[in-house]
């Protein structure tokens, strides 16, 4: 029988493999940098832990091992895995780490950063899946900053979705005084959002939240949206896109603009999910449109007209956006939704 240790080894090599890490930082000013760069060096030595794993094959397994855990148990948890030559090696190596928790705050993986610059690295490297952890279904930063919230705030939520770690930080840092909505910015882990993500958010925060997804300002980014785009139907409360400026991430804009203005434009850059939806319908039809000939009036009808379908409480909205971008009087849009529908 395969031997399967228990999930608070589990737990407590993870925890061990965090403190690892951080201790690490110190000793190498790469990953300080990194951090400094990316405007979150305040988060060293604060509750989010990052830290760094050494460039050595094996200096996380002879560290844990030293403590008492067992290989099986460094295996089961993720932490090393078996090389080529089928000797026990660290899974993550001169990589910037961010610690990921569970809702009660235990740390049930990571993900890393690569540092080294090699062309065959992958940039970014997660945890394997494990009994404790399993990306489709984990937020970074969503259990800790729920645990450090005020108790007694009854501001509406609002969860932000970012694509990496450092963004998520960067963002914290961003709203940590905004003063009409509790921001809480919450990353994925290498994957894409997924249904299991919805329900972690229904539960911890409610079905009703206000969910904005925070885009790269590059083709990943944009391309992310409309994938993701029939999942976020299914959410009940009201969905925002923002895509950045080109080339931007939420910690460049840290970077750049401070924690207030750079706030002010990732707030200023939502949209109502369906409206950002149909600009880029009509970005992908081209502005060049010959609406006098029938075939591409129907050809454009069909294309907007889900956007109309899937959020009729915008339907003024979309009208007026459709109107202007094409041209047309907001009457001859109406009809030929109206006629596209019917």
């Amino acid at each position: 029988m395969e031997f399967v240790p228990a999930t608070s080894r589990l737990l407590a090599a993870n925890r061990a493999a965090a403190a690892f890490y951080a201790a690490q930082l110190r000793h190498v000013p790469a990953a300080r940098r990194y951090l400094a760069e990316r405007g979150i060096e305040a988060a060293a030595g604060s509750w989010w832990q990052p830290g760094v794993a050494p460039p050595g094959w094996t200096g996380l397994l002879d560290r844990l091992t030293g403590l008492g855990f067992t290989p099986a148990e460094l295996l089961a948890a993720g932490l090393v895995k078996q090389s080529r030559t089928g000797r026990l090696i660290d899974c993550l190596r001169q990589r910037v780490v961010f610690p990921i928790h569970d809702q009660r705050c235990n740390v049930i993986g990571f993900t890393g950063r690569d540092l080294s610059g090699r062309p065959d690295a992958p940039k970014y490297l997660n945890t394997p899946t494990t009994s404790i952890y399993h990306k489709g279904e984990a937020l970074f930063g969503l259990g800790l900053q729920l645990a450090h919230r005020r108790r007694r705030d009854r501001r509406p939520i609002r969860v932000f979705v970012v694509e990496g770690a450092a963004d998520a930080i960067a963002v914290h840092r961003m709203v940590h005084d905004h003063a009409s909505e509790q921001l809480l910015p919450v990353a994925l882990c290498g994957i894409v959002l997924t249904e299991h993500h919805l329900r972690l958010l229904r539960k911890t925060i409610g079905p009703t939240a206000s969910l904005s997804l925070l885009l790269d300002g590059d083709d990943a980014g944009r391309d992310a949206f409309e994938r993701w785009l029939p999942l976020l139907r299914t959410w009940a409360g009201p969905v925002d896109i923002a895509t950045l400026p080109d080339g931007t991430d939420p910690a460049e804009l840290l970077v750049r603009h401070g924690p207030a203005d750079a706030l002010r434009i990732v707030l200023g850059a939502l949209r109502p999910a369906q409206l950002a939806r149909l600009d880029r319908i009509l970005d992908r039809l081209g502005g060049a449109l010959d609406l006098g000939e029938p075939e591409t009036r129907v050809r454009v009808w069909r294309a907007i007209t889900p956007c109309f379908r899937d959020d009729p409480s915008r339907g003024s909205d979309l009208a007026d956006l459709a109107s202007a971008r094409l041209g047309l009087s907001l009457a001859d849009v109406m009809t030929g939704v109206v006629n596209e529908i019917a």
